[in-house]
């Protein structure tokens, strides 16, 4: 009886007020069933390729100073929403070795552009393994599910006017630039960027004109990566972390790296970033004693979605889209 009343009270709502996407739309329909088809396509390869599919929490403990991440209310503590799966992906990579999750994601960031939303999803695979060997798993992937679309949602992507050409043709492996290599690429274009500086969206779009299909950029300066990512051994300056990006003027759809497994590195990188250790006490109980090479990457999912099907707003790549300023859906 009490459920009865409560639904009684709820208020009669038009959807489309509430920034629903309109659910008569043939677009709308055909990109949600794109959406189910490439979610499908990449558990399969996944699965059939050795890796168990894991869940970590969405709520987790105090982050300290890290940007971007909303805070909750945990009875009469502070919790966060995850942003991913660590450090959590620690201890399923220490015992399973290959692991991988799809779930949601959420970015406290006050900006309402073609590609930003404050809820996405994320296909986040982490391993056993150092760099190369990631960035070789995250290629075999999206070709994977390229060409799987491109038999399974034909019919589909001609609502986009997406030729199946352009994901049949989808082929390993995709070029490699560094960031040293893009940074050169971009001043001889005559944009002025100096050694150092993120790559922000204006100059991934130019960059991932020159593609016709996806392709990485790797080694990002210490200075504008997490201080979780290992340092190349060879060049310490740099990091071995590495972004995926669509061709066609799409930028960023993905980023990887390979993680710092020893504490007292971890440790030292915190001091040097003065990090209160007392905020990541529970983070560092997650470091295993034996340490080993992890490495992982994550995709953004809708912006995935936005690229195949060659969309001008992520938000039309979810049912329901949640954006800085509004709290609907």
């Amino acid at each position: 009886m009490s459920l009865i009343r409560g639904i009684n009270q709820f208020e009669v709502v038009n959807v489309e007020m509430l920034g629903g996407q309109n659910f008569q739309n043939e677009r709308t329909m055909a990109i949600i069933k794109i959406r189910a088809k490439l979610l499908h396509a990449a558990r399969c390869w996944l699965d059939e390729n050795g890796y168990v599919e894991v869940h970590g929490p969405t709520l987790i403990p105090a982050v300290g100073d890290w940007p971007g991440h909303f805070e909750v209310k945990y009875f009469d503590k502070k919790a966060y929403l995850a942003q991913g799966l660590q450090p959590y992906a620690n201890v399923f990579v220490a015992g399973l070795g290959k692991i991988y999750t799809i779930a949601p994601a959420f970015r406290a960031e006050r900006a309402r552009t073609q590609r930003h939303l404050t809820e996405f999803w994320r296909i986040e695979v982490a391993q056993q393994c150092g760099l190369d060997a990631i960035i070789g798993v995250q290629e075999k992937l999206l070709s994977h599910i390229c060409h799987s679309l491109s038999k399974e949602a034909a019919e589909l992507l001609e609502c986009f006017e997406r030729s199946v050409k352009d994901l049949e043709w989808m082929q390993t492996p995709f070029p490699r630039l560094t960031y040293d290599e893009a940074i050169d690429l971009l001043q001889r274009d005559g944009f002025n960027v100096s050694w150092g500086q993120p790559l922000d969206w204006e100059l991934e779009k130019h960059l991932s004109h020159r593609f016709s299909q996806p392709f990485f950029i790797m080694k990002f300066p210490v200075s504008i990566e997490t201080f979780f990512h290992k340092s190349d051994p060879e060049k310490p300056e740099l990091t071995l972390s590495v972004d995926l990006l669509a061709p066609e003027g799409y930028g960023e759809i993905g980023s990887g790296a390979q993680r710092i497994t020893e504490k007292k590195v971890l440790l030292r990188k915190m001091t040097e970033e003065k990090i209160n250790l007392a905020d990541q006490r529970w983070y560092m109980n997650f470091m295993q004693r034996r340490a080993f090479s992890h490495s992982g990457f994550v995709v953004g999912l809708e912006r995935l979605i936005q690229w195949i099907c060659k969309l001008v707003q992520v938000e039309e790549a979810t049912a329901f889209p949640r954006l800085y300023d509004s709290i609907y859906p």
